[in-house]
């Protein structure tokens, strides 16, 4: 989805700039594993609730567009 590629694009930036990636960003990867976990397998509980509003303020609160 278009968090995903959000991610994806950032991660590129700082791969070609050879810049590392933040804490925030890593986690944020573990979020979106869990936001599919959750859309997708919804007998697998995820630890607490998750869903793409609250990815796009999460990601919003780190600073990104």
């Amino acid at each position: 989805g278009l968090l995903w590629q959000k991610w994806q694009d950032k991660i590129s930036q700082l791969q070609q700039a050879h810049l590392p990636i933040s804490a925030d960003l890593a986690h944020f990867r573990w979020l979106l594993e869990e936001l599919r976990v959750s859309l997708f397998a919804q007998e697998l509980k995820t630890p607490f609730p998750i869903s793409i509003k609250r990815l796009e303020k999460t990601w919003a609160d780190m600073g990104y567009q």
